[in-house]
């Protein structure tokens, strides 16, 4: 892709998550509203995206998987790698509790069709973890295992707030959740 095509898909992707960060309605995000807002026709968004769902899908994607890199890079306390752990996990949670309404569409998007890049953001902790004890393959599966099983609490709440009693959109709640799932997946 030549570079002006890259500034031009980035340009629509900042665009489009600072529209929807600043609307209480995702669906009130449309294509004309982002054309407008970009400075480029609606055919552009329809080149670069095929459509609507797939450039909001990819924006809220590139959001949380911006969130995990910065996350990553952060040198977590190597003495407790485990409670490094229960704190990404937990500032993950929390920026997706505050854009609510887009991660339900990130989460279908990344069980659906996504490629898993947000797990591989956990292996280094793991690593740290299990100091060695197991293969890649394994902490491939044990941050799938994290990651889907939040991602299937967030597209389920209700349902799990009648199963469980926890409600996830309480801040202490949610946290609880987490160091638990940490404590029963982590051995």
């Amino acid at each position: 892709m030549s570079l002006k095509r890259d500034d031009t898909k980035k340009r629509i992707l900042e665009v489009t998550m600072d529209l929807l960060e600043s609307t209480e309605n995702p669906d009130d995000v449309t294509v004309r509203r982002i054309a407008e807002a970009a400075g480029i026709g609606t055919g552009l968004i329809n080149y670069h995206f095929n459509s609507r769902d797939n450039l909001v899908k990819e924006a809220v994607t590139g959001k949380m998987e911006s969130l995990a890199e910065i996350i990553e890079k952060l040198d977590g306390d190597s003495s407790n790698p485990k409670k490094y752990l229960e704190e990404t996990l937990i500032a993950m949670s929390d920026t997706a509790m505050k854009n609510h309404k887009l991660n339900k569409l990130s989460v279908e998007y990344d069980l659906l069709k996504g490629d898993f890049r947000i797990y591989l953001y956990l292996i280094p902790v793991l690593k740290k973890i299990y100091n060695e004890s197991k293969s890649e393959t394994d902490l491939r599966l044990i941050a799938f295992q994290l990651i889907v099983t939040m991602q299937g609490i967030y597209l389920r709440q209700e349902a799990f707030h009648m199963l469980t009693g926890i409600n996830i959109e309480l801040k202490s709640e949610r946290d609880s959740l987490i160091k638990s799932i940490v404590q029963n997946l982590i051995k």
